[in-house]
């Protein structure tokens, strides 16, 4: 792949003259959290931060991460044994018992609606084959998401010393947590029915996350405690367009705590447009075509959030292979454009052709063709 810099320091400048840093505006006050963190879920620019960097327990939040890794590993349909070391674990519970068979499906729906601590080391010993083995595909998981200061000890939450995240770290695992439609749709169910495979033992499973119901802003995600952690909250909410994540760690007043996140970065966020869909983004050279030359246009918008009177600017990379062959369609796929905002944040978008190059063939080629009659 070649690169060809197209852009460089493009400026966006809003209408507002306002300062342009997030201390212009006003923040939260009156948190009751010892940690909070507010960042937009699409680029996970942090908007807000208290404290947001200190370890701490982090209670049942922990089961958004079991969520996730066995989402990833595992099909809704499979069935999970529950084996003798996954019942009367302490805590919120399924009340599973040894040898029920329940599909993956409802066991995800128990941890997240339930927060049942058994389902958790249920849906663990069934990806991994080991408890603690599953525990290490979580670390290895968060590494990979960014989360350099969290350490998971256990599939549940349940207090152990060296297991914590921080509120920073958590935003970037509900971040990622959000992109899974199946995750997504069951954190905000008001309740779900799941019936055990062998006995056909019917389970009510509702949800526990009363923010659902005090902020219809919110699309998730999950909630803890533990008396080490005290009251913790990873949360979600959506307007229009915008998706922000909140969390806030040992917070007597939980629920305030996150709506008043949520109003500070609805109030004040705008969703700017960096690049829109269908933007010609550059000229590539063809090789062997009846025009030399192609324009390409980004596959989707590329969008950014801003707070008043901020200036942005951004570096659009064009990514494409090293030869242009032609013939080339309309709507082809042709490469990508990386886009990187102040040096910071980057993103990817695809790239596709404007129109159709037809191949221009050579004299002995259309020769050749006019001997044999075509």
């Amino acid at each position: 792949m070649k690169k060809i810099l197209i852009a460089l320091a493009i400026l966006l400048l809003l209408p507002q003259a306002a300062a342009a840093d997030s201390g212009s505006v006003n923040e939260p006050e009156g948190l009751s959290a010892a940690s909070a963190i507010l960042i937009e879920s699409s680029s996970h620019r942090v908007l807000f931060e208290h404290n947001a960097s200190e370890q701490r327990p982090m209670a049942s939040t922990t089961k958004i991460m079991t969520a996730l890794v066995a989402s990833e590993l595992s099909k809704t349909e499979d069935v999970i044994s529950v084996q003798a070391d996954c019942v009367k674990i302490e805590g919120t519970s399924l009340y599973l018992e040894e040898n029920e068979k329940l599909t993956m499906f409802d066991m995800l729906y128990g941890l997240l609606l339930r927060s049942g601590n058994d389902a958790a080391a249920a849906i663990a010993k069934y990806v991994a084959g080991d408890i603690d083995h599953f525990v290490s595909i979580m670390n290895q998981r968060a590494w990979q998401l960014g989360m350099h200061d969290t350490n998971f000890e256990n599939p549940h939450g349940l207090d152990n010393g060296g297991h914590y995240s921080t509120a920073y770290d958590m935003a970037l695992l509900g971040a990622a947590f959000l992109k899974v439609p199946m995750l997504q749709q069951a954190c905000v169910a008001e309740e779900h029915i799941s019936r055990e495979l062998t006995c056909g033992r019917v389970r009510l499973f509702k949800n526990n996350n009363k923010l659902l119901l005090r902020d219809p802003r919110a699309c998730g995600i999950k909630i803890g405690w533990t008396e080490q952690a005290g009251r913790c909250l990873v949360a979600a909410a959506r307007v229009g367009e915008m998706e922000l994540v909140a969390v806030v760690l040992d917070a007597p007043d939980l629920y305030t705590d996150v709506s008043k996140l949520f109003d500070y970065g609805f109030g004040n966020i705008k969703m700017e447009e960096l690049i829109s869909q269908g933007q010609v983004l550059g000229l590539l050279p063809v090789q062997y075509g009846g025009a030399k030359k192609v324009a390409v246009t980004a596959d989707a918008s590329v969008r950014y959030p801003v707070f008043p009177g901020e200036t942005v600017s951004f570096t659009v990379q064009i990514q494409t292979p090293d030869k242009m062959l032609a013939p080339l369609k309309q709507g082809e796929l042709t490469g990508t454009a990386l886009v990187q905002v102040d040096g910071g944040w980057t993103t990817e978008v695809e790239l596709r052709t404007v129109s159709a190059v037809e191949e221009k063939k050579g004299i002995a080629v259309r020769l050749l063709e006019l001997v044999r009659g075509r």
